[in-house]
């Protein structure tokens, strides 16, 4: 305890600042009496930490006697000091304070640099979570998860696909993953293909007995923006030309999910032909209906009997219930 208050002594008068023992005994929530016993262990250990006397006096270090981080360009210098994403710490359980890490950095900086690093703080937040707190918790898979990744240890999973089967499988876990609020463990399965698994979805994880060897040339973070990419491009395409009104055009053009292209070309309405792109038909389907009156199908020409029919359930359905 001690020790650490300490190290918080130096952050605090490596600032270059001039503090009061009341000062410092308010901030470290000790006694004046206390400040002064410290400060006698610190000047003891060779700390060039002495007393100014008078009304502005208090206690400094000696000009200068500090680490700078000098050597670093001023852009590398300000993404250090981006604020930390704080869900991320939370899910990987680093119980850290982001303050005293500012502080701790603040005090390598050369004194030029200080003002604009306080800046990005102050201006700067990294907000990873949802706007609603509903995901499924993780921390009994994370915590698991960190250790067999870490000690290059085989784990067990019970995982559930996106069509809802679960199959029981034992990987070799590589790395973990964040992409935005959602994390994913890529790991090597028993056919020795790499694959990402969506934390949210392994149900149940243990650690197995037996150990392997992390591939040399396994790059985590390129495998990843890969795997993005060949994703993406292999997800299915089904494009749509609509016609929309007013109204409907603002709001598709607010969101802009599905919009692929607008056209110049209006009508003398005032509606608006818009190319939209989906993933699959049904998609296509009930994204339309949605709107009701307000967007009619020009292309393909099979897609409007569909939304026709739809449109006709809909309609029979409540019929019934009435």
């Amino acid at each position: 305890m001690k020790a650490e208050r300490m190290i918080k002594i130096l952050i605090l008068l490596q600032y270059g600042e001039t503090l009061s023992t009341p000062e410092l005994a308010n901030e470290l929530e000790v006694s004046e009496r206390t400040i002064h016993r410290d400060m006698e262990s610190l000047s003891a250990a060779g700390i060039p930490v002495y007393s100014q006397r008078g009304k502005a006096g208090g206690w400094r270090l000696i000009d200068d006697w500090k680490q700078k981080l000098s050597w670093l360009k001023e852009k590398e210098l300000q993404s250090l000091f981006l604020p930390p994403a704080e869900k991320i710490l939370t899910d990987l359980d680093i119980d850290i304070s982001s303050k005293e890490v500012k502080n701790k950095l603040l005090l390598s900086l050369p004194e030029h640099s200080r003002q604009q690093a306080r800046s990005l703080w102050e201006r700067i937040y990294v907000d990873m979570g949802t706007w609603k707190n509903t995901q499924t918790d993780i921390t009994a898979a994370m915590e698991t998860l960190q250790d067999v990744v870490m000690n290059e240890q085989k784990a067990k999973i019970l995982y559930k696909k996106a069509n809802g089967d679960e199959k029981e499988s034992i990987i070799q876990p590589l790395g973990l993953v964040a992409k935005a609020s959602t994390w994913y463990v890529v790991a090597m399965n028993e056919n020795g293909d790499y694959r990402s698994y969506k934390v949210a979805r392994i149900k149940q994880i243990s650690k197995e007995e037996d150990y392997f060897e992390r591939p040399a040339d396994f790059d985590l973070a390129s495998y990843w923006k890969n795997s993005k990419k060949t994703f993406a491009e292999t997800l299915p395409n089904f494009s749509v030309e609509v016609k929309v009104s007013t109204s409907a055009y603002k709001r598709i053009m607010f969101t802009g999910r599905f919009v692929t292209k607008t056209s110049e070309k209006g009508t003398e309405d005032g509606w608006a032909y818009v190319e939209l792109t989906f993933q699959t038909e049904e998609e296509a389907v009930n994204f339309i209906l949605g709107f009701g009156n307000q967007i009619l199908v020009v292309s393909p020409k099979d897609l409007i009997s569909k939304v026709t029919d739809r449109a006709k359930e809909v309609l029979t359905l409540y019929q019934e219930q009435g």
